[in-house]
């Protein structure tokens, strides 16, 4: 007998939609980031001979040699700090800029709702404020990423030189703690429930059940009156 696969695709729930390793490692961050990889490279190639020359057929390193070798590398990038300061500006306007877009795109259908949800802005500001820190995670993710690659343009400016390390570990934790924020506020953000007020219950003869609370000695007397025909609103 012949089985009968049938292939069924549930749709993603909006808060599954969201990830921070696709929101941090976005594809402008990635392209910029093998880039200046790709730029560390070429300054080492262009140098091959300098430093090939100071190369031992020893295991250990020479320090001398080593501290010459990177004092090469960063003069290189220390002559060129100003152009890729402002790349790395550019780069992280496009990558704050793509994720803005891509949230949009995942999250249209809500945002739409949260436009039309009739004068209630705690949804829609809520979904800005979402928004917001997702661009800051990119943002984050970005810089820190810099700051860890080899002779990272950061180090030409004297306060990343002397305090690398603990900024470079404050920006990740910073990122750790935002994506735990991030992950545990988005899903009753997505999954907002607009509040409404019950208008009643329909009893016998389709008449309304009105229930009537009035306040004496911090307790409630209930009293049920019923809507008689007469008392039903005219209909055209």
């Amino acid at each position: 007998m012949s089985e009968n696969n049938i292939n069924l695709r549930i749709p993603k729930s909006p808060e599954e939609k969201e990830s921070a390793y696709n929101n941090s490692f976005n594809v402008v961050n990635i392209l910029f980031i093998i880039g200046y990889l790709i730029y560390n490279f070429s300054i080492e190639w262009q140098n091959w001979d300098k430093l090939s020359k100071r190369s031992t057929n020893s295991w250990k390193v020479n320090i001398n040699d080593e501290i010459e070798s990177q004092v090469l590398r960063l003069d290189e990038v220390c002559k060129q700090v100003d152009e890729l300061t402002q790349l790395f500006i550019a780069a992280l306007f496009l990558s704050v800029t793509w994720s803005l877009s891509r949230f949009v795109c995942r999250q249209w259908l809500i945002l739409e709702q949260s436009l039309h949800s009739n004068g209630n802005c705690q949804w829609f500001l809520s979904l800005v404020l979402l928004a917001i820190l997702n661009q800051i995670q990119t943002g984050l993710t970005l810089f820190g990423m810099l700051l860890i690659l080899p002779t990272s343009f950061f180090t030409c400016y004297t306060a990343f030189s002397r305090y690398l390390c603990t900024i470079a570990i404050s920006c990740f934790l910073s990122w750790f703690l935002l994506s735990l924020i991030i992950s545990i506020v988005s899903k009753p953000i997505l999954n907002y429930r607009i509040p409404y007020q019950e208008l009643g219950s329909v009893g016998k003869n389709v008449e309304l059940d009105v229930k009537q609370r009035s306040y004496r000695d911090n307790k409630y007397d209930e009293e049920e009156v019923n809507l008689t025909n007469n008392d039903q609103p005219e209909t055209v």
